[in-house]
């Protein structure tokens, strides 16, 4: 999981360090194309049982609650101010359910694993890069600029017109759809190059205090809040298991796109992205023997 990341990541560095690529013109792709490819892929895509989604939505929504509200008491006793703060909310909440969790499921449970996989990611999909976004965006401007912040982000309306065609039962237009799933696909490959670059560009020397706190609450707490709440909101057998494994997946890389888009410690997201990363494969491979 971890061997084409990081060499996509050293990829980055390097071209940062030369000053080959900066970062702005990749965030900006970014944000105004790969996001929105991905989440209208996902959610066109990954959609199966509503009341398994139903209960997954809930699911999500439980975890961010009681993730955020550990990250915010310890930054609140660290006494970070409110872009320290926000980096450190996107270095926690956000998993990284797409190109790590997809094939982990498909491994581990088949294509049954697989399909319960894409329908947690659609509904990631949708929650956490809007969440994200006004998050990101908020740290700086506050919340009612934020919001109309996110009213301009082409991410809102990918998802809007995605979810009306699900609702609606409408299956994209063939050239529609293969669009979105060719940048989808090479989507998480230029966010890695990105967080290569910001890490060359922006160095993360002051921000090793907030990474190593969001590294033990994204690798740490959060497998423990998964297991513990899966049983709470009905959650069982494949569906069950894969939602715990997504929920406790390194920082999601889509949080670094948004730290960087806004300013909202990006040196921070970033390091966290490569650190949860780096340090994820033994408690994952730790969770996969427990749940199967």
């Amino acid at each position: 999981m971890i061997g084409p990341v990081l060499l996509i990541g050293a990829a980055g560095y390097a071209l940062g360090r030369a000053r080959v690529v900066e970062a702005q013109p990749l965030t900006a792709v970014s944000v105004a194309v790969l996001v929105p490819a991905i989440s209208f892929y996902a959610v066109t895509t990954g959609i199966g049982d509503h009341s398994v989604l139903a209960r997954m939505t809930i699911y999500l929504i439980l975890q961010l609650v009681l993730i955020g509200a550990i990250t915010a008491a310890v930054a609140a006793a660290c006494g970070w101010d409110r872009t320290r703060r926000t980096g450190l909310m996107l270095a926690t909440l956000f998993s990284n359910a797409g190109n790590a969790g997809l094939p982990l499921a498909l491994f581990a449970w088949g294509t049954r694993g697989l399909a319960a996989a894409l329908a947690f990611f659609a509904v990631q999909a949708v929650i956490v890069n809007m969440l994200a976004a006004y998050l990101a965006a908020q740290a700086d401007s506050g919340a009612r600029r934020a919001l109309r912040t996110l009213a301009r982000l082409p991410v809102t309306y990918a998802v809007a017109v995605g979810l009306a065609l699900d609702v609606l039962g409408i299956v994209p237009p063939a050239p529609v759809a293969k669009a979105a799933e060719l940048l989808a696909n090479g989507a998480v490959a230029v966010m890695l190059l990105l967080i290569g670059v910001q890490l060359a560009q922006v160095r993360p020397h002051g921000e090793w205090p907030a990474i190593t706190v969001a590294t033990v609450i994204r690798l740490g707490a959060a497998p423990v809040l998964a297991w513990v709440t899966a049983p709470w909101v009905g959650l069982e057998g494949v569906a069950r298991q894969t939602s715990i494994l997504q929920s406790s997946l390194p920082t999601a890389v889509t949080a670094a796109i948004w730290a960087s888009e806004f300013g909202a410690a990006p040196a921070l997201v970033s390091g966290a992205v490569i650190v949860t990363t780096l340090a994820s494969p033994l408690p994952v491979a730790v969770l996969l023997t427990l749940l199967r």
